[in-house]
């Protein structure tokens, strides 16, 4: 038996597998074995339900369902016909199984039945998208599911329906002639009626979820986190894509209440985040430029949140997130009305009723709402891209108007010339929108005429709290990075230069003239005017800078560093340049030195004032003082005279100092000669005196003198400057765990040029320059300290990291330094050394507040973290002067 067994076996073997294989290729066996799976389906829909133990009966419906998905996946991969999706079209299978899932109300069977849908969605043979019994059944269930909160379902059958969702939106994209299976309008009320109900001022749009539920099921959802989130946005936009080709749908939208959704959810997740933040590094993540200085990590006021909690980041991330959807939506729209209605919500429900009152209630008084507001503006100008956005903003919290008119209560929405006129609806949808939000008394209310984001950020730079200035610094360096044109005449009160004026000495004096006023030949002939700076000027300006950075340096120049600061410079200023296919074509820079700064300038004065108190304010205040400055400076449209370089209208030249004629002189020709004088008098160097010495350098030889006080001092100043140099370029900081956009509360410290290359955070991106997707803000590498010419002066090695806690004796004994002997009596640890006060001497200045005027303290701890701030300040200066001239050849300087 065993035998015949074993033959029975093996010759039966092979012939089950034909058979298997015989019914997949069989359109016919498949059929047949998908209807047995339906019909138990059926039979189990049909059975009487038993509440006290019905468990049994769900487990084999959610099998039998989940055989169904299988199957039909199983035939869409068959070979054709495909009769099973054929019967399953014809017999409306998901009806049954749709209204099933629903009275179930258990989630296997929930999750069975979406798969088997999406298999059905997945299908390309029957078209189910373009069947409406399919869309209501699919429609019935999701709402019945996702929004009625009777099933509790989990995040993967979540996930799982918006991800069906999402099939749908892009199907609806690629194929715009089943949109009007998903999507049915059910009339056109009146608009009147619609928009503006005179017992209802709350009530914007018409709620119609009826007509276009997949919209709404998208749209509740923009805002989670995750694949959910992405999902519903990217499903969504493709909605929004699909205005451009159904005259209904925008008409729809326009009417309905989406936009009001939209622009409502962006402005309750600013809610969300805290009035009162407090951007003080915590202890654990504390950078060694701020932990070596007098930085203190506690708060005044304990309700202030931190922007470093977890809690802050991730409403910060969620936030930002759903404002650069804003930014796809806007692009992906394919109708004019749809977005200028949109822009419109985004104006009035968010800019106008709580961007705006969040930034005129701020106090730089109530624990960091300041800082709150300048924060999350920081955070808003580097996630914004979107021109129209950027525009509305900006235009409006600026106060930013075509000429002398006032700002209008309710704001105009930009419109670009290219688009066409509104519909109908759309300006009936307007007026309601102002109607309705208008405030009940006009002279009460506040517009940014009055007092505008210009204003706050003054007025916080010039606060004596040293995170309101910073925050404000910040967002000084963003704006003028990223958004300079709206920057001009608000931040920085620009005007067009003059025609250029040159001072020339007269012919007929002898020793030293004095300057007589002539006019440049271009100004003459009506030629468009070249720049009036000379080379000999910039000569001179880089030969004063270079000495006053050596003697921040010892007498020593340090060429190493300021190659590196060169090439960040570079790529800074080579990055606001237009492309140009044609290698030297300057022509074409037509931008370039077209903006003048005066003396007055209530922000570079403000600036300035930071910038004389530099060795006393606190660190991270300079670091982003100096990139404030640095931000202003590299702005190729701005000229720099009067604050970096000499006013090239007010040159004096020293005859003595005059070209000798020589005797091949003779043998040139008109022309020639004419050149040559014009290259001689550009060459000359100017007269340079303390009464015209530009702004910036007057201040910085004012801090020299500082230093060489400090030096006086503390004579072993170079040593300790050495040492310090040589542990912020050791020191490294800790990886920071958060991934969002980047941000000032994402960086683990102030982004500044002290960050160490090769560290965390170099490999990270941040750089002194704003971490921002912007080309300015790219290619700007931090440098390192070049410390290789003070190593001389140090009496011994510096240790790695020192915090300004320890307290071992360094010195240039062994003994001296080994722990077993302790230094002797009469010889002052690092730490009483590194503590002592540094006395200021008064500021002269008339128009400062009394702190100011009075005498300034710091440690010398303090004060050498400033002094190394300082002198890489300097030498970034000196790279923007000579960059911009190399960068910019004749359209910075002029040469003839």
């Amino acid at each position: 038996m065993d035998f015949f067994s074993r033959l029975v076996g093996g010759t039966y073997g092979p012939a089950k597998a034909t058979a298997k294989a015989a019914v997949a290729n069989d359109p016919h066996a498949r059929l047949n074995r998908f209807k047995r799976a339906f019909d138990l389906v059926l039979d189990l829909c049909n059975k009487p339900r038993n509440p006290a133990n019905e468990t049994p009966l769900l487990e084999q419906l959610n099998a039998a369902i989940s055989r169904l998905a299988l199957l039909v996946r199983e035939e869409s991969r068959a070979s054709i016909p495909h009769l099973c999706l054929q019967y399953a079209a014809k017999s409306q299978i998901y009806t049954v199984i749709g209204r099933a899932a629903i009275v179930a109300q258990y989630e296997p069977i929930v999750q069975s039945t979406v798969d088997l849908f999406a298999a059905l969605v997945d299908s390309e043979e029957e078209d189910f998208l373009a069947s409406s019994p399919f869309a209501k059944s699919l429609m019935r269930l999701v709402t019945k599911v996702a929004n009625s909160g009777n099933v509790l379902v989990g995040i993967d059958t979540e996930t799982a329906i918006l991800e069906l969702l999402f099939t749908i939106s892009a199907k609806i994209r690629l194929q715009p002639e089943i949109l009007s299976v998903w999507f049915r309008s059910t009339g056109k009320p009146e608009l009147d009626d619609v928009f503006v109900k005179k017992n209802n001022k709350n009530f914007v749009g018409i709620t119609q979820k009826n007509d276009f539920p997949l919209c709404y099921l998208l749209i509740d959802r923009v805002h989670y986190e995750g694949r959910i989130g992405d999902f519903a946005r990217t499903g969504l936009l493709y909605i929004f894509e699909a205005t451009g080709r159904s005259a209904d749908l925008e008409e729809w939208i326009v009417a309905s209440d989406l936009p009001t959704l939209m622009a409502s959810g962006l402005g309750a997740l600013y809610s969300q985040l805290s009035r009162e933040l407090s951007i003080l590094h915590p202890d654990a993540t504390l950078p060694a430029v701020l932990a070596m200085s007098e930085y203190s990590t506690t708060h005044p006021r304990a309700t202030a949140e931190s922007a470093f909690s977890e809690r802050h980041q991730a409403h910060m991330a969620t936030f930002l997130s759903y404002l650069a959807f804003w930014q796809d939506v806007l692009d992906h729209c394919r109708s004019a009305d749809v977005k200028q209605t949109l822009l419109d919500h985004f104006q009035i429900l968010f800019l106008q009723q709580l961007l705006y009152p969040s930034l005129l209630q701020s106090s730089d008084t109530d624990a960091g709402s300041s800082v709150a507001v300048l924060t999350y503006m920081t955070c808003m100008m580097e996630t914004l891209d979107y021109p129209d956005l950027i525009h509305m903003m900006l235009t409006y919290l600026l106060a930013i108007t075509d000429g002398s008119a006032k700002v209008p209560s309710t704001p105009a929405t930009p419109i670009r010339p290219s688009m066409p006129p509104r519909s109908p609806t759309a300006l009936k949808r307007r007026q309601s929108l102002m109607i309705l939000t208008a405030p009940k008394d006009p002279e009460e209310a506040v517009e940014p005429g009055l007092f505008n984001l210009t204003d706050l950020i003054l007025n916080s730079i010039r606060s004596s709290g040293p995170q309101t200035v910073f925050a404000a610094l910040k967002l000084t360096s963003t704006m003028v990075q990223r958004q300079r044109r709206y920057a001009f005449r608000t931040l920085l009160k620009v005007g067009s230069p003059k025609v250029p004026v040159i001072r020339r000495p007269s012919s007929h004096l002898l020793g030293r003239s004095l300057a007589v006023d002539t006019t440049h030949a271009t100004a003459a002939t009506g030629m468009a005017a070249g720049p009036s700076r000379t080379i000999g000027a910039l000569d001179l300006e880089l030969k004063e800078y270079k000495e006053l950075a050596a003697a921040l340096h010892n007498g020593t120049f340090p060429e190493e560093t300021y190659a590196s600061l060169c090439d960040d410079v570079r790529s800074n200023i080579e990055a606001q340049l237009p492309f140009k296919p044609m290698i030297g074509d300057q022509d074409d820079l037509t931008d370039v030195g077209i903006y003048k700064l005066p003396l007055e300038d209530t922000l570079m004065r403000s600036l300035a004032e930071l910038l004389r108190t530099f060795l006393s304010n606190s660190v991270d205040v300079n670091l982003e003082l100096t990139q404030a400055f640095v931000s202003v400076v590299t702005c190729v449209e701005l000229a720099l005279d009067k604050w970096l370089a000499l006013d090239s209208g007010e040159y004096a030249f020293d005859d003595a100092a005059a070209a000798i004629s020589k005797p091949w002189h003779a043998f040139l020709d008109e022309n020639e000669t004419s050149t040559w004088s014009a290259l001689q008098e550009a060459s000359r160097l100017p007269i340079w005196t303390a009464n015209s010495a530009p702004n910036i350098h007057a201040t910085l030889q004012t801090l020299a003198l500082e230093v060489d006080h400090v030096r006086t001092r503390v004579p072993s100043l170079d040593q300790l400057l050495a040492g310090r140099q040589h542990m912020l370029q050791a020191s490294t900081t800790p990886e920071q765990p958060f991934s969002g956009p980047p941000s000032l509360i994402t960086s683990s410290s102030p982004t500044s040029f002290l960050d160490v290359p090769g560290s965390n955070a170099s490999r990270h991106g941040h750089s002194r320059s704003s971490s921002t997707s912007s080309s300015l803000a790219r290619g700007r590498q931090a440098p390192s300290f070049d410390h290789t010419t003070r190593r001389a002066a140090s009496p011994s090695p510096t240790p790695a990291f020192v915090r300004p806690g320890d307290t071992h004796a360094y010195s240039s004994s062994p003994a001296a330094r080994s722990i077993f002997q302790p230094p002797p009596p009469e010889t002052p640890s690092t730490t009483d050394v590194l503590m002592q006060k540094i006395v200021f001497p008064a500021i002269e200045q008339g128009d400062a507040d009394g702190a100011q005027n009075g005498e300034r303290t710091a440690s010398l701890n303090h004060v050498l973290t400033n002094i190394v701030v300082l002198q890489q300040f300097v030498l970034e200066l000196v790279a923007v002067l000579q960059v911009r001239a190399a960068v910019l050849g004749e359209k910075e300087v002029r040469h003839v």
